[in-house]
């Protein structure tokens, strides 16, 4: 069988002082539980905007976080209310969720071969297709990696480069169990991608929020949720969580 591994980042970039964790996280299905995540998150997206058909709006993070695009004119509460729904459909889906957290300041302190965004991207990249690949090899399945585009329309420059990268980690590898190259794809047109931006956000944003005094209990009640179908990474490596899922008594 075939496993699907939508890809998206989250966090801030190399040289942005504002934070210091950068992630990459991957929402993986099988393809044949597609059709139930294609079908339950329409009914969740339904039920969040009603007055909207679920096609025409894109569920992102941090638009409900902060209140933008389609969640302009939603209060706060019914807002971090949102979280919860979304992280207990995703809950109730056959799905796995690998990330990669990448403390920037504490690399800078121990890497002296990080230095730009491509450098941060190629290890915290490099990171998660191991993992992947490492759990396709660990069922005896291939996959297909399905990325949000970071390119702009006038150029293919940032998707050039990723695909060097895969190229240059595929090469190392003795075997690999992905199938063909990655494929790019726009979120909007994607409920896949969109579960993977909700996931980076969700991880990123808990973590922010749980450096303040308060926290957020509604964030970290939907964080909670996901965290037994998530395998977390942390770079420079200070911890190592993972939770696989026995499929044996999936249908």
């Amino acid at each position: 069988m075939t496993i699907l591994f939508y890809v998206d980042e989250g966090g801030t970039t190399w040289n942005d002082k504002q934070t210091n964790l950068f992630f990459l996280a991957s929402f993986a299905i099988h393809v044949q539980d597609w059709s139930q995540m294609e079908r339950e998150v329409s009914a969740l997206k339904k039920e969040l905007l009603s007055r909207r058909e679920p096609e025409d709006w894109e569920l992102k993070g941090r638009d409900i976080w902060q209140g933008l695009g389609s969640f302009k004119n939603c209060k706060q509460e019914i807002r971090l209310g949102y979280f919860k729904k979304i992280s207990q459909t995703l809950n109730q889906l056959p799905c796995h969720i690998f990330a990669v957290q990448v403390n920037k300041k504490r690399l800078q302190e121990t890497r002296g071969d990080i230095k730009d965004d491509i450098d941060l991207y190629r290890l915290s990249f490099n990171q998660l297709l191991e993992q992947l690949d490492d759990y396709l090899k660990q069922y005896n399945e291939t996959g297909i990696l399905l990325m949000d585009s970071r390119s702009a329309h006038h150029t293919s420059i940032q998707d050039d480069r990723l695909i060097r990268v895969y190229r240059d980690w595929k090469s190392q590898k003795e075997s690999s169990n992905f199938v063909e190259l990655p494929l790019f794809g726009v979120s909007n047109f994607y409920t896949g991608l969109q579960i993977a931006d909700y996931v980076v956000y969700l991880i990123d944003r808990s973590s922010k929020e749980s450096e303040t005094a308060r926290g957020n209990a509604e964030l970290e009640e939907a964080f909670n949720l996901l965290e037994p179908k998530m395998q977390l990474v942390k770079i420079p490596i200070l911890q190592h969580k993972i939770h696989f899922e026995d499929r044996s008594n999936e249908g």
